[in-house]
Formats: structure tokens, sequence, C-alpha cells
């Protein structure tokens, strides 16, 4: 009989997950909640070794169709003074570039749009998983992996004791093409992975190869900011007074905080930076930064997977290698089920979680010290540790050496 599995979930880890175990023999279904593709979310994605060789097992041709090559990282003070450089070779591409790449790699015929699922029955050793949709329809399966991410509805009714925690900052993120920008801005940050931070705020570029084509070059900005949890409120409630829970889409935010962040922008940074706020194509988005740990990431026939189980902060630049090493662990842990109602199914998911928890929490624990001069500024207190971490991050060289480079196990490479 064939072993069956449903993801929860059709973004990068479900796809991710979804193509390993369909090479590995398994029926998969993906059900995403989405009516509509996916490929206009995200922006800019660092690239691993790690997450190259996970992309190459779950059948994409990786060539110089992924992105883009820099070789060096600069940090400006806030008149534009270069403080440090640092060579450090890395391949940059687009969050929609990467999820094209995998779509193509999975038949589109098992793929489901539109079909949000409502609950799930986690099942037994001796009793198949069943996954409830909102529309009626029920599907039992041998296993069941959730990848929907932060708010993961699954997570939340199986798990309800590992939720998120806000770290209090957000980021803005911002795409333009380099193309637009000035001749000024585009010597000034087309090349590089470019920094710069002032207390409680830290603001980056670099540069990544278009969704359509990697010779036409975006430049990806991100901008941290201090955010307190009533601003937070504030910026989460459109101008209809309608409050969003953890995320509010771009075309609903009240255009005075869009105004304003530009505005200060241009108050507190090189002109650069506002330039590409102010060129950008499509929206400005808002993304509230949170922690997110879990004790476990399985239970009976379900396994969590990817930002559904942990969240880490985004200057690691993990989080696709992270959903990918998980991935490849939970396709290693079965790769010797046979009968997927054995309840070998229920012991090699325990085997997985007991694997991937430490991963995920040193992923969140790192993360969590870098954002320390963020999180942390203009408090009339800190511990020794934490002023230690102050201190650390925010010498500009260290901010190059350790953002976004690859982390020793996320990828779960042998």
């Amino acid at each position: 009989m064939a072993k069956t599995a449903i993801v929860i979930g059709g973004s990068m880890g479900g796809l991710f997950a979804a193509n390993l175990l369909l090479r590995a023999g398994w029926d998969v279904r993906i059900f995403e909640r989405s009516d509509i593709p996916l490929s206009s979310r995200g922006a800019g994605i660092v690239t691993h070794e790690g997450l190259r060789q996970v992309l190459t097992l779950s059948g994409v041709a990786v060539t110089d169709n992924l992105g883009i090559l820099i070789t060096k990282r600069r940090a400006f003070d806030r008149s534009g003074t270069l403080l440090a450089e640092l060579d450090l070779p890395q391949i940059l591409t687009s969050w929609s570039r990467l999820l094209s790449l995998l779509m193509a790699a999975f038949p589109q015929d098992r793929y489901h749009l539109n079909h949000a699922v409502d609950r799930v029955e986690p099942g037994g050793a001796d009793q198949l998983a069943k996954v409830h949709l909102a529309n009626g329809q029920a599907h039992e399966t041998h296993l069941v992996i959730a990848a929907e991410g932060l708010r993961s509805s699954t997570r939340q009714l199986l798990f309800p004791q590992q939720s998120s925690v806000y770290a209090g900052y957000i980021a803005w993120r911002a795409v333009a093409d380099q193309s637009q920008l000035s001749s000024s801005a585009q010597g000034f940050l087309a090349d590089a992975f470019c920094f710069s931070q002032i207390p409680g705020e830290q603001i980056l570029t670099y540069p990544i190869a278009a969704p359509d084509s990697v010779n036409r070059i975006q430049t990806n900005l991100v901008w941290y900011r201090k955010t307190s949890e009533a601003q937070l409120e504030s910026m989460l409630t459109d101008r209809l007074g309608q409050r969003f829970e953890g995320g509010i889409p771009p075309d609903r935010i009240d255009p005075q905080h869009l105004q304003a962040a530009i505005a200060q922008a241009a108050d507190r940074f090189h002109p650069c930076w506002s330039e590409v706020l102010a060129k950008r194509i499509g929206p400005l988005i808002l993304q509230p930064v949170f922690d997110l740990e879990s004790s476990a990431m399985a239970r009976e026939r379900l396994a969590l997977i990817g930002d559904a189980a942990f969240v880490a902060r985004p200057h690691i630049g993990q989080g696709v290698t992270k959903a990918a090493g998980d991935a490849l662990a939970l396709a290693e842990c079965l790769a010797d089920i046979r009968d997927g109602r054995a309840p070998a199914v229920v012991e090699a998911l325990a085997t997985f979680s007991k694997r991937r928890v430490p991963v995920g929490s040193n992923a969140v624990a790192q993360a969590r010290r870098m954002g320390t001069p963020i999180a942390m500024a203009h408090l009339g207190s800190s511990s020794a540790e934490q002023s230690a971490l102050m201190q650390h991050y925010s010498n500009p060289e260290h901010l190059l050496r350790e953002t976004a480079v690859e982390i020793a196990g996320v990828a779960h490479l042998r």
C-alpha cells in the first residue's frame, strides 16, 4: 500500500518536505489555504551551501540561475563614511525565484490551492491521521506535515503551549530596481551587502536577482526599528479600525505610517537608504519580529517544520535553510518506513523531533543575541550579558562577520 502524506502549507518548507518525500516513494499532496499562487510573497533570500545541497536533493537543478554572487560586505555610519569591509562571497536570490524553482520540481496536480485546513486529528501508532478541510472534506493519511509558518493553526490546536513572543521591534521591507536608483545610490549599494546602524535601529541592503531574470538586479532593503507594543498595535490597525494579528497586509497599512517611515529614514541615515524606500517597486512591507520556540516538533503522526515550529529573528538569515534542514531530517528519519500504517511512523517522528528541537533552539538563541542592540536600546538598565552583547554587535566588524552566515547543523547535512 502506498505511503501517503499530506503537507499543510504550500510555501518553502512545505515544498521542501513534499519534494523530498515524493522522491522517497511517498504519495504526497499539498493543501494550501490561499486561493492564489504564493509567487508574489517575500523578498530577498541569502543562500548557503547547505541550502543549495538540499535544493539539489529536492529535485532542483542548482545552476547559475539561482541568484547573483556578491563578494563584499560594508558597514557605514549615518553620514555614509565606510566603517568596515569584509570579503564574504554569497549567492543572493529572491524569495519568489526560489519558490518558483521548488514549485517546478513538484507535480502541479498534487498542489491544491484554496484548501484551508480546519483541524487535524494526529492519529496514533494504530490509527491513521485525519485532515479536515474547511470545505467539509476529510482525508485520512499516514503522515501529516504542518508547514504553515508562524501563525500555524495546526500548532495552535495541537501544541497550545507553544506560542510566539514579540521581540520588541519591527522590520520594514522593500525592493527597488537598481536601474531606477540614482548613480550615487547605485555606487553606494549596488555590489555589496551594506549595513548601517544607530541605537535601536539597523538598516541593510543587498542585491538580489529579480524573480523573472538573474540578469535584472534589484536592491532588497530591511530596516529594523525598536517599536513598543502600543506603537505596534497602532501600526497593525488599518484606517477603518480593523486590527490584524501578527502582521498586516501591505495594502491595509495606514498611509501615515508609511509616510512617517520614509521621512524618518531620510532623517536618520544616508540618503541612499531612503531613496530605495521611495523608489520601491511594490508595497512597503511591515514585519513584526517574533521569537517562537517549540519543545516538540511531533505528535503521533504529525510533524511541525520550518516556521511552524521555530521562528528565529531574520538577522541570522536561516529561515529557508532551517525549513530545508527540517524537511531533510524528516525524510531521513522516515527513510526505512516500508508500510505507512506501521507504528514505526510515530517512532520516526519522535526521533525527528528529538534531533531538530535543539537545532531550532540554537538558531533562535543566536538570532536573539544578534538583535540585542535593537531590542535593548534606550533601556535604563541591562544585565552584564546584555551589555556585552550590545557592545559586541555594535561593533561593525562583528555585525558584518556574523549576519546571515551559515550555522552548522541547520541544513542537517552529514
